[in-house]
């Protein structure tokens, strides 16, 4: 059940989990005590006629004897409260460090996995893992394995207490306990497959959540997120059917374990009490006045009565290990994935070093596959690239030149042939002389949220301020550093969402000139940057290759001129090498890619619609409205009051108030059930000893303990599966108001918040929200409701009870929680910043894992993590003190109940038989009430993080967007226009000031210039992500607040520079601009952006399947899948930025001919955004900025 390893790969576990084990049974140990206290003083009773011949005959007399009964019930009280707090305690301790150790191993190996880590798992199995995965781990630790040892103590430690009373009532109890476990394990082996399923349903939940999070501006701009949203809402209703098939399975065991436990109960009861009736032996006798009402030879009311107040203690350890079944499942299906991703192979490395200085590549017969593909990204690859100079490796989009760079960086590994760095194959090297002799900074090289001088320095720890200065100055970014405020600490949001491409890309490429590696690879490093900052990008890289071996995988050719060895790639071959003057004298491949340049020169004139049409007038209504100021992505909306975060909780359950009646009714009923079987059980002894109550006799009495049994077990049933159908509906409803808020906020809003955070909170928080609708509505009405019939019948039996009762469990079910609240104020909002936090932080962390391994930061990184587990473990320890002190409380005040009881029944006999029965009754009663009311008590615990977590929700929901989607208006398209635009980012400096443009009716229109001067800005408010300070953005005539958004996003549709690619197939891919576009018309689309002949070549074709992240494809294949979706939308107006940044000349001829010719076929408008000149060839009009 438990792999073995858990216990090694953290050590000391085992010794917190049978700590907690010990604390549970000395707990036992002092109900035992406590119940055989009580025993002795009221079964004293039975015999005597008055109250001062019943305390003599048990050896107490007068202020010595109270005496003891005070110091008896303090030691019980003090223990209880002791042995619980220390359980609670040991068992966080126990969940934190195997959380801690787990988190831990699998980031250590992600490290051994090395570079090409992702050939091995993807980043949101690995967060989820480390995330949700760990936690289900942690439960199974702090619940289900301590209790399981402790299921196996305590029925025979109570065995042995009962057994001298009566051996065959311990028999019957002690035969009835193993089939408990019986249907536990059975349950287990037979639905092993089914908690694998479910568990896969729910990462898969996340990663679509992650995926569609991650796209949801692509969706958004072809209007596509409602698809999402119901694919969204499909997936959590899958997940709702699934999670109430194990339910159903969880409570089918909870009903067969209750009907054992309570039957069970009955059965040992009812032996008992045969044995009395028959006078049945007993082998117990003591010399000691206080225990001689045991003394034999035959069984008396005193053990009866002993046996009636532990026979349900007999079987409360194994059924509350039978409620911990899903935990115990859930932790086993959560540990088989762990361990296996670490089971997967580490990297192999050898153990060779390198020289110093610089060194060459070469290649020789160079054959690489991807596993999913059946044709060789790479074969029979023979190259030499020398030391000290520039080898340039160009060729069209998918032609494997990035596979070439990815291979000797160590991104990928399984090649066959030869690769050798200074003459050593790169297999035999050690992990320290691979990731210290390459630095790598490709298309999309990931910053971390932080400080940029943070993402400096992990390229090399130890820089001054000069030295990461030097660097910033020669990637051409030092201006824009030194006129931030916080220079070197301005801070860098999740993503680089405060950076242009162009800034972050340079970024980027001062970090790799800090690593100072031997080999620098520069894998499409210019794509993002303007002409200037790309010149003087690419001096810095001449430079670099007089004293290094520099690599640039490029496919602007105008970069490769001047390298020392131009390597021409073609379908996976170098076709051929040589200098530039030597490849075009050979007038093969190269030379006919350089010559495309001509066609990029001439694909400006369309042979009709030749121009740029503009609307016939200014718009004559584009008066200014007041806009909202660009907000932070961590808006603070007003915080609700804990009353009024309950109201809007109970507010969501609408329609499904039925199973929420239904659920407190069967709770009631099953809750009056188990407390009024030993009632029922001392009733029959009453009638026994020929005291009865009520009139029932010893048949009636213990035909009610069976009914009573048979009851818990079905209704246990029905309240559960009612619970928990209500629960898991709302939690699929919250889980689509959530992506429905997203949506509202997607993309401005969006922008800097933590994707880890918010996969966290459309699984973890919106999972604890269960324990709110599940066990916090109805157990508080069931609590109401079963104590005012517990006073009722007190009434009848012996009114001070009643008192006693309603006194108790006021302190247990309001003072003491009111109390623990106020004791938890803030710490579990604490919790779940802080868990948010340490999400975000991993997710991060397995995004750019690469450079973490590349710059060997990985152990400085993982202790980062590791101080923030620990912080959150020290906040977790906060909570578990806090619990284990307010559940010690709980404990302790049922003591001292239990005595008052028992001493009330002693008193107010007063030497009536009948009356001693009453009151036994009803001693018995208030025992054996206080399940519901601790149910509540225990609340405090649990919801503080449920309402934490609620409350994140709806901070999300009531967000307020960037821009209000309240638009009516559906004019036909006649332009766009901005006037007197000026737009900043919150309270900086602004991007566009004082803004007038026309957006034409149909022609092309050109936005050049360089990096970071407002030209994505500007496409983003015509696209009306936000709207601006000043001014207005007008489309037809009407400013773009009053157009409806479905409206406007079908007259136009933004290509932005990132491509993002769905987790699907290339078809579904491109389907998201047009759901109905058949198959010939996306073929049509995949041969205007030039890659139709590619995906023709795939085994699947069309329905490929395009891998996490679009990680299976080029940067450039990526990029013309991204174009092909623009083809297949129907649109007026077209905004393009930077569409060929990462595609080679020949490429980019076809893609700009292409625009051509959606210009001239629908008579469109096009907006062009590109820092290259030659992309503005085909422009009618450029505006430089």
């Amino acid at each position: 059940m438990v792999d073995k390893r858990l216990f090694s790969l953290v050590p000391g576990v085992c010794g917190l989990v049978v700590g907690k084990i010990i604390c549970l049974w000395i707990g036992l140990v002092a109900d035992i005590a406590l119940a055989g206290t009580v025993t002795v003083l009221v079964a004293s009773l039975f015999p005597q006629t008055s109250v001062h011949s019943a305390m003599q005959s048990i050896g107490i007399s007068g202020s010595s004897g109270f005496m003891l009964i005070a110091i008896a019930t303090l030691a019980v009280a003090t223990v209880r409260f002791l042995a619980h707090h220390f359980a609670t305690r040991l068992g966080t301790e126990a969940a934190e460090r195997v959380k801690l150790g787990l988190r831990s191993e699998l980031y250590r190996k992600m490290l051994r996995l090395g570079p090409s880590y992702a050939q091995r798992t993807r980043t949101a199995d690995v967060v989820q893992l480390t995330g949700e995965g760990v936690d289900q781990i942690q439960s199974f630790f702090e619940l289900f394995l301590p209790q399981l040892g402790f299921a196996i103590l305590a029925p025979l430690t109570l065995f042995a207490a009962i057994a001298p009373l009566n051996m065959p009532t311990a028999v019957v109890l002690l035969v009835c306990a193993p089939l408990i476990i019986v249907i536990v394990g059975a349950i287990a082996m037979t639905t092993a497959k089914t908690f694998k399923k479910y568990w896969g349903k729910y990462t898969d939940m996340g990663s679509v959540f992650l995926d569609n999070l991650q796209g949801l501006e692509t969706l958004k701009t072809f209007d596509a997120d409602a698809r999402a949203a119901e694919q969204m809402d499909k997936n959590a209703e899958d997940f709702r059917v699934m999670t109430m098939r194990v339910l159903q399975i969880q409570l089918r065991s909870l009903t067969a374990m209750d009907v054992v436990a309570y039957g069970g109960a009955a059965a040992g009861i009812g032996t008992a009490l045969w044995q009395y009736v028959h006078q049945g032996h007993t082998a117990f006798t003591s010399s000691a006045p206080f225990l001689h009402v045991f003394n034999g030879p035959t069984l008396g009311v005193a053990a009866v009565l002993f046996v009636i107040l532990v026979s349900v203690d007999f079987f409360l350890p194994l059924r509350q290990l039978g409620s911990y079944f899903h935990v115990a499942m859930n932790g086993m299906t959560s540990t088989k994935r762990i361990f296996a991703l670490l089971d997967e192979p580490d990297r192999a490395y050898g153990d060779r070093q390198l020289p110093q200085g610089a060194l060459d590549v070469t290649t020789c017969d160079l054959g690489f596959a991807y596993a999913e593909s059946a044709r060789p990204a790479l074969h029979d690859v023979t190259l030499m690239m020398p030391a000290r100079s520039l080898t340039a490796i160009v060729g069209e989009s998918g032609s494997g030149k990035s596979t070439l760079a990815a291979l000797i960086a160590g991104e990928l590994e399984g090649y066959n042939g030869a690769l050798r760095i200074g003459n050593v194959e790169l297999r035999e090297l050690s992990e320290r002389a691979l990731t210290g002799a390459v630095s790598i900074v490709g298309a999309r090289s990931h910053l971390f949220a932080g400080t940029l001088r943070d993402n400096l320095l992990m390229a090399r720890p130890g820089a001054s301020d000069a030295e990461l200065r030097d660097a910033l100055a020669r990637a051409h970014v030092l201006d824009m550093v030194d006129t931030h405020p916080q220079g070197l600490d301005m801070r860098i949001e999740q993503d680089a969402a405060n950076l242009s491409g162009g800034q972050r890309q340079r970024i980027a490429v001062a970090r790799a000139l800090l690593h100072d590696a031997p080999i620098m690879i520069f894998d499409e490093a210019t794509s993002s940057v303007d002409a200037e900052s790309e010149r003087l990008i690419m001096r810095t890289v001449h430079e670099l290759a007089e004293r290094k071996t520099v690599i640039l995988v490029t496919h602007r050719l105008a970069d490769a001129v001047d390298a020392d060895v131009i390597a021409v790639f073609d379908h996976g071959a170098c076709a051929a090498t040589g200098t530039h003057a030597e490849l075009m004298a050979q007038g093969g491949q190269y030379a006919t890619m350089f010559r495309a340049q001509a066609s990029v020169e001439q694909v400006g004139q369309r042979a009709r619609n030749c121009g740029i049409a503009y609307a016939a007038a200014p718009a004559s209504n584009t008066v200014e409205h007041n806009v909202k100021q660009p907000e932070s992505a961590h808006t603070q909306c007003t915080p609700m009051t804990t009353f009024q975060l309950v109201r809007r909780l109970l507010g969501q359950v609408g329609d499904l108030r039925p199973l929420m009646v239904l659920a407190c009714c069967f709770g009631t009923l099953g809750h009056l059930a188990a407390t009024f079987l030993p009632v029922f059980g001392v009733m029959a002894l009453c009638a026994a000893a020929e005291r009865p109550v009520w009139g029932l006799s010893v048949g009636w009495a213990v035909a009610l303990m069976v009914v009573c049994a048979l009851i818990r077990g079905a209704m246990r049933y029905c309240e559960q599966y009612m619970n928990h159908n209500l629960a898991f509906r709302l939690l699929a409803l919250f889980r689509g108001q959530m992506f429905a808020a997203l949506r509202r906020l997607a993309p401005a809003k969006l922008t800097g918040k933590g994707k880890g955070d918010l996969i966290s909170m459309v699984t973890t928080d919106v999972e604890l929200l269960e324990i709110f609708f599940a066990h916090t509505i109805s157990p508080t009405v069931i609590a109401l409701a079963t104590t005012v019939v517990y006073a009722l019948a007190l009434l009848f039996l012996s009114p001070w009870f009643a008192v006693l009762l309603v006194v108790a469990h006021l302190l247990i079910g309001v003072a003491v929680p009111a109390w623990f609240a106020r004791a938890l104020h803030g710490v579990g909002a604490r919790i779940r910043k802080q868990s948010a936090s340490l999400d975000d932080d991993v997710l991060d962390d397995m995004r750019g894992l690469g450079q973490i391994i590349r710059f060997g930061q990985g152990h400085a990184r993982l202790a980062r993590i590791d101080r923030q587990s620990r912080a959150l473990w020290g906040q977790r320890v906060e909570l578990s003190a806090r619990n284990g002190v307010f559940g010690g409380f709980d404990h302790v005040i049922i003591v001292l109940v239990t005595v008052c009881a028992a001493l009330l029944a002693v008193f107010a006999s007063r030497g009536d038989m009948a009356m001693a029965a009453r009151n036994v009754t009803a001693m018995v009663l208030v025992v054996s009430s206080f399940g519901p009311t601790l149910a509540l008590s225990a609340l405090p615990a649990s919801l503080t993080q449920t309402f934490a977590s609620a409350w994140r929700l709806f901070a999300l929901v009531d967000e307020e967007p960037a821009v209000e989607e309240l638009g009516t208006l559906e004019p036909e398209y006649h332009g766009m226009r901005m006037e007197q635009v000026t737009f900043a980012y919150g309270a900086r400096t602004p991007v566009l000031r004082d803004v007038t443009l026309d957006v034409p009716v149909s022609g092309i229109f050109g936005l050049q210039g360089p990096s970071g001067r407002g030209k994505s800005t500007l496409l983003k408010l015509l696209m009306r992500y936000w709207d601006p300070q000043q001014g207005v953005v007008a489309l037809s005539g009407d400013v773009l607040p009053g157009v409806d958004a479905h409206t406007r996003r079908r007259l136009q549709t933004m290509m932005s520079q990132e491509t993002y690619l769905f987790d699907g197939t290339i078809a579904s891919n491109l389907r998201i601009a047009n759901e109905q576009a058949s198959d010939d018309e996306l073929r049509e689309a995949l041969r205007k952006a030039s890659i139709l002949l590619l995906v023709e070549s795939l085994p699947q074709g069309i329905e490929t399947p395009v891998g996490e992240l679009g990680g299976r494809l080029s940067e450039g294949e990526r990029q013309r899948i991204g174009l092909a979706r623009m083809f297949l939308r129907h649109a007026d107006l077209y905004l393009f930025d930077e569409p060929t940044s990462r595609l080679d000349a020949l490429n980019e001829a076809y893609i700009l001919q292409s625009i051509n010719e959606l210009v001239s076929e629908r008579d469109a408008a096009v907006v062009l955004v590109s820092h290259r000149a030659s992309t503005m060839k085909i422009a009618d009009e450029v505006l430089h900025m």
